[in-house]
């Protein structure tokens, strides 16, 4: 038997997605692990989960090659898909007003690549939980985000100013920290349920006020 190799024959495999996760504390990759989920919709719009796993490039970007390659890319329609990240240390910016990041996926074949072939990575920033272990100097403040009703809220931004942001957990609770207000000051906190319109605020004093509890109640 003789072998002959064939220089024409090839797969092509384009990612129509690529995930670049930042730690938004530390502006570097992510040191805990991230996991992430993909989904399609369906014509009546619900989200099926996609049995596949994304590949993480050296330079720590997510994607998923090979989404959309068909043998008959002509005939095969545009599907929304989605990624959902999870980790037990950090919440993904886009919960503060989506519950994942969609995209559309264009069939392709060896013939015709993608419709649409994204150039660069897009940035998803992670931000920090209460779980995350924020180095010792840090100045953290805590405390829940409930309605009027008394029930917590998720995915409320917690700020102070423009300067530090985290987002509630389902249990309400959050940890923020405070690295830039002088010591001995009045800082004003704000909580933003972004996809709601609901909010409260409150002012605090250091660093006494660091050492208590604080309740946010968003109307």
């Amino acid at each position: 038997m003789i072998w002959h190799n064939l220089t024409a024959e090839e797969w092509l495999l384009y990612s129509q997605i690529g995930l670049k996760l930042v730690d938004e504390f530390t502006g570097r990759p992510p040191g805990y692990p991230i996991f992430s989920d993909l989904e399609y919709q369906d014509p009546v719009g619900d989200w099926h989960r996609v049995d596949r796993q994304p590949v993480v490039t050296p330079t720590g970007v997510f994607s998923y090659p090979g989404l959309g390659r068909s043998a008959q890319a002509a005939t095969q329609p545009v599907l929304k898909h989605r990624v959902l990240l999870r980790s037990d240390f950090y919440r993904p910016d886009y919960l503060v007003d989506s519950d994942g990041i969609e995209f559309d996926i264009h069939p392709y074949d060896d013939d015709n690549p993608p419709a649409v072939i994204p150039q660069t990575p897009q940035t998803v920033l992670m931000i920090p939980n209460t779980r995350y272990a924020y180095p010792g100097h840090v100045r953290l403040v805590k405390g829940l985000v409930q309605d009027n009703l008394g029930s917590p809220v998720a995915n409320v931004e917690v700020s102070e100013g423009v300067h530090e942001r985290v987002l509630s957990d389902e249990r309400g609770a959050f940890t923020l920290p405070l690295r830039w207000p002088t010591l001995n000051a009045v800082v004003s906190l704000d909580a933003i349920d972004h996809r709601t319109g609901r909010s409260d605020s409150l002012n605090i004093n250091l660093p006494g006020d660091l050492f208590q509890g604080h309740l946010f109640t968003i109307t």
